[in-house]
């Protein structure tokens, strides 16, 4: 026993050290190697990715997800602390970001089973009306209550902070699909939680999506009740929505065609046509946040309307750490904490209020449809992450309503999303693990 004590510490000491090792590197690559360039970001990419796999290690040697190591390593190496990489070359990291997570959003979608879907349906439905509802009006009445802690909203009107309240309201219906799937692929769970945490997770991200359209205009016209609401945008993002489905319907269909026709080198055919999706949603004119809808979508389809679903998932699955070190690692660089001083107060309001609520309405949900009491008790913990659309949403608000506090709201965004992105995933792997629904080899996860 001394043995495998001493093995485990020895290991996690040399894991400490490999990142000590790649950390020096990169730092004397910053100090004397070329500060611009291809070259300059293609190794800074590779020492981030060294680092994040070494730190995925790390954390699951403690019982933490990798993507807690992953997410930790991206904020430690970004550009607002270490500062190994430079916030240019975090922005040059954008379009292999976005590709990534189109591979684990064509996951995500692949994961959604239609016979277990239709099993918690009502409960899916049910849940996902009551977290919007019951989150939306609570964090805005919290953060209209509390806006004397706000330092952006001294000194404005009433309009104003029913405004920002509103917006914080918003951002807190939304969660992340994707740090979803990397938990549950880590730990390949399946069952009824991780059924339902995933398909309240996916069809809330599409409702966010027609949220976006009435929250931002409904808040301007608060400020600016001259400008008049516009409902011609909510038509226009509905269509948006569904051009993304049909597209990604047809995508879908072409994945599973190819896997029964030709069905070679399966990894390399869908990491080629996630960027056919990233560059579809951009020549169609659709916001980045599309491209995640119309790769969901594709998943879909070819689980449920091709006899390759099983297959396509399997290979995913099977060469995905790579995908989510790297997508995880740079969200981690895009956090800044430096805002955390100056906010702290009203982030800790809305997040406790947030937690809370996001406890009460998935237990109402759950009791409503006679859900077995490991969804009840474990299930809310599965919607905390925050990233993806949150993330969009604080450039929207960042650009848009700068002449009252824009920035600020956005810094409190970004702080929301790195506290409960660094919360999140542990506490949904622990769900899983005491709702029994880990496979025995989870701590395996291939890397074929």
């Amino acid at each position: 026993m001394a043995f495998g004590f001493g093995s485990v510490s020895a290991r996690r000491i040399g894991r400490l050290l490999t990142l000590v090792v790649i950390a020096l590197l990169a730092a004397l690559f910053r100090a004397f190697g070329p500060l611009t360039g291809p070259a300059t970001s293609t190794l800074l990419l590779g020492f981030l990715l060294l680092a994040a796999f070494v730190a995925g290690e790390l954390a699951r040697d403690v019982g933490l997800p990798r993507i807690t190591g992953y997410l930790a390593i991206g904020l430690l190496f970004g550009p607002h602390v270490l500062r190994l990489l430079p916030q240019d070359t975090v922005e040059g990291f954008r379009l292999i970001n976005d590709v990534a997570l189109s591979v684990i959003a064509l996951q995500a979608g692949g994961e959604l089973r239609a016979s277990h879907i239709g099993e918690r349906l009502a409960n899916i439905v049910t849940t996902t009306v009551l977290q919007i509802a019951l989150i939306l009006v609570g964090v805005t009445a919290a953060v209209f209550l509390a806006s004397g802690l706000f330092p952006a909203l001294a000194g404005q009107g009433g309009r104003v902070v029913l405004a920002v309240a509103l917006i914080f309201g918003l951002v807190a219906v939304a969660n992340s699909p994707a740090t979803i799937i990397a938990v549950m692929t880590e730990l390949r769970a399946r069952g009824p939680l991780a059924d339902t945490v995933l398909g309240v997770s996916v069809f809330k991200d599409v409702l966010v999506l027609l949220l976006i359209a009435v929250v931002i205009p409904a808040a301007i016209v608060l400020v600016e009740p001259a400008r008049g609401f516009d409902l011609h945008q909510v038509g226009e993002l509905s269509l948006r929505i569904g051009l993304a489905l049909a597209c990604g319907g047809a995508v879908g269909w072409l994945i599973g065609l190819y896997l029964e026709k030709v069905a070679a080198q399966p990894i390399l055919f869908v990491l080629a046509v996630a960027f056919g999706i990233v560059e579809l949603t951009e020549v169609l004119g659709l916001e980045s946040e599309f491209y995640i809808l119309l790769s969901m979508s594709a998943g879909f389809v070819v689980q449920n309307f091709s006899i390759q679903g099983p297959r396509f998932v399997r290979a995913l699955e099977a060469n995905s750490l790579p995908l989510y070190a790297l997508f995880f690692a740079v969200a981690g660089a895009d956090l800044d904490l430096g805002a955390i001083p100056v906010v702290w107060k009203v982030g800790i309001v809305i997040i406790v209020v947030r937690a809370a609520l996001m406890y009460l309405s998935t237990l109402l949900g759950a009791v409503a449809t006679g859900e077995p009491p490991v969804i009840r008790q474990h299930a809310w913990v599965g919607f905390i992450a925050q990233a993806g659309v949150t993330l969009g949403l604080a450039t929207i608000v960042r650009d848009r309503f700068a002449e009252w506090g824009g920035d600020q709201v956005a810094a409190v965004i970004i702080a929301m999303i790195a506290v409960n992105q660094l919360v999140g995933p542990p506490l949904f792997r622990l769900a899983l693990l005491r709702g029994g629904e880990a496979s025995p080899d989870s701590g395996r996860l291939s890397t074929r």
